[in-house]
């Protein structure tokens, strides 16, 4: 007769801890109870609490051996002796494991308490360990409450839960509880090259991290997608074939996604989304990759290191360089849209729709402004201009960027239009009547002081419309330093022209205080003008008729969309000081 197969073992059920050493990443928890075992101070009952895949009933199991074991060693089970095989196969007499879920009413409650009463068998300790406890009803709580709180000697009850707050506070007071940790990255890393060693699969070690990272700190899961993994690669895998084995898209995807998304190149994004979908990479998966890449980027921005990413160095200098695209602001919103449409995708009926109309939003939205910022008036930081660039990425193939580029070459020729602004300001100078105020020419004792910027012997005549317009931002909060008043003056006048450097800035008749103001300030704002456009010049003032007044940054800020949405939003109102 043929010699019988022994049946195939799931890695979590093989290499399953026997001992409180063998529990992967709960020291705090198997250091505590091997001392109670030790000292023999013992609680009535236990609560294990945590995430799935953590050790909780294995602890449980590991604490109900060390208690009946025949030979225990320094508060371990043997795992040699008769109570101790019973234990691990599940047949010990004196050791019950309930499942909360299926066994959740009252009547196995009173049942339960029924057979309490009777002392074990043949054991130091009767152990119930009941899992899932917070599955139980309201009635089986109660029931249960009473034998907790005066439990049979060598009675011991061990509660485990992924959910502790749905358990009562009665009962969680008459237990000792443990929280057990999510399993580190480096720990479950180590625990899967073990497992790889001993069952002959060659595994590099950036499969172990995305295998790792795919299990989110739930050292059973791993374990489970380490079988899927080696059963499809038969013994040998590389990077590449764990991600297809695992639907995880490679991390430069994600790069240029973000990086479309910060040049605000809707286009691209839609396209490379699409291709993804159609070669059937699941949209949760794509998302929750996505989630996470985002969340790699806040932690770079935020703490400015990279210390916390489970990365390589290379990952590492990218999401430092990629973070600088971004404020932290707009990154919390990508990441609050991210988590709704994961929250939402349950309940539509076409999943690429709503990931399509996420990525419109994430590309179309424009950027956060500062509120501080706008309510102070001062400029909103410039952002560098992130242009689109083609995806370079071998999952697409469609090149559809390059269009892009022929498209934003047209505007090139603008030099040939620099003359119609010029020829718009001599049409609006020549209806402008005689200036109220003269410019004054500096003494002569001025122009042998050494002038802040480039000499006018060097610079040619500057051009109006890219070289003054431009910096007049500049030159305007640069006149604070002369006087508050005289930069908020100057800012609500309207600059014309500039011609044989002489710079006309006009003013509405009603604002004829302000020309007076400015005048009397005359020479150190000519001086604020030369440091600032890097040539001797003079200002001249002009009250023109037909002239509207320019907005006060105060009734800009105000008439802001976003200051009308806060004001709506707190039911707020405008107090004039």
């Amino acid at each position: 007769m043929a010699e019988q197969e022994s049946p195939y073992i799931v890695s979590s059920l093989k290499y399953r801890p026997q001992t409180f050493e063998d529990v992967v990443g709960q020291d705090h928890i198997s250091r505590t109870l091997k001392n109670a075992i030790l000292s023999k101070k013992l609680a009535n009952g236990y609560i294990f609490t945590g995430p799935r895949g953590v050790g909780k009933t294995t602890t449980a199991r590991i604490l109900a051996k060390a208690l009946n074991c025949e030979n225990p060693t320094d508060g371990n089970p043997c795992n040699t002796c008769n109570h101790c095989i019973e234990i691990t196969a599940g047949r010990s007499m004196d050791v019950f494991e309930v499942d909360g879920a299926s066994t959740r009413g009252i009547d196995a409650i009173r049942g339960l308490r029924e057979v309490v009463k009777y002392p074990p068998s043949n054991s130091n300790y009767r152990v119930y360990i009941i899992d899932e406890v917070h599955m139980l009803t309201k009635e089986a709580f109660n029931a249960l409450l009473k034998t907790l709180e005066e439990p049979p000697p060598q009675v011991l009850f061990i509660f485990a839960t992924t959910e502790p707050q749905k358990v009562p506070l009665t009962i969680l007071s008459r237990c000792q509880r443990y929280d057990f940790r999510m399993i580190s990255m480096e720990l479950m890393v180590d625990r899967l090259k073990m497992i790889c060693r001993n069952e002959g699969i060659n595994l590099s070690d950036e499969g172990l991290t995305l295998i790792a990272r795919k299990a989110a700190g739930s050292l059973r899961d791993s374990q489970s997608l380490l079988d899927q993994v080696a059963a499809y690669a038969d013994g040998e895998a590389d990077l590449e074939l764990v991600r297809q084995v695992l639907g995880v898209l490679d991390v430069t995807i994600y790069f240029d996604i973000m990086h479309h998304v910060a040049s605000q190149a809707a286009d691209n994004l839609l396209n490379q989304a699409n291709l993804l979908f159609s070669r059937g990479i699941a949209i949760t998966e794509f998302l929750q990759g996505l989630s996470e890449h985002v969340r790699n980027l806040l932690v770079v921005k935020v703490a400015g290191a990279t210390d916390f990413l489970e990365l390589s160095d290379k990952d590492k200098a990218a999401f430092q360089e990629q973070a600088g695209y971004f404020e932290e602001r707009d990154l919390l919103r990508m990441q609050s849209l991210i988590t709704q449409t994961l929250r939402d995708q349950r309940f539509v009926s076409n999943q690429i729709v709503s990931t399509e109309l996420l990525l419109l939003k994430l590309a179309r939205a424009s950027r956060a402004l500062d509120i501080d910022a706008i309510l102070s008036g001062e400029e909103p930081a410039q952002k560098p201009v992130i242009k689109p660039k083609p995806v370079e990425t071998p999952v697409l193939e469609t090149k559809p960027a390059p269009k892009k580029k022929t498209v934003e070459a047209k505007p090139k020729p603008e030099p040939e239009s620099k003359p119609e602004p010029e020829a718009k300001a001599e049409v609006k100078t020549e209806e402008t009547p005689a200036p109220v105020v003269p410019p004054v020419e500096p003494p002569e004792p001025e122009s042998s002081e050494p002038q802040p910027s480039v000499a006018d012997s060097e610079a040619g005549e500057l051009d109006f419309q890219e070289d003054i317009l431009p910096k007049w931002g500049e030159f305007t909060n640069k006149l604070e330093s002369v006087g508050r008043t005289i930069g908020v003056f100057m800012e609500e006048g309207t600059p014309k022209d500039f011609k044989k450097n002489c710079l006309s800035v006009a003013f509405a008749p009603e604002q004829k205080y302000h020309v007076q103001t400015l005048t009397k300030s005359l020479r150190e704002i000519e001086k604020v003008a030369v440091s600032t456009f890097g040539t001797k010049m003079t200002i001249k003032l002009l009250e023109q008729n037909g002239h509207k007044p320019k907005k006060r940054k105060n009734d800009e800020i105000l008439s802001h969309p976003n200051s009308q949405h806060l004001l709506d939003i707190f039911d707020g109102e405008i107090i004039d000081d």
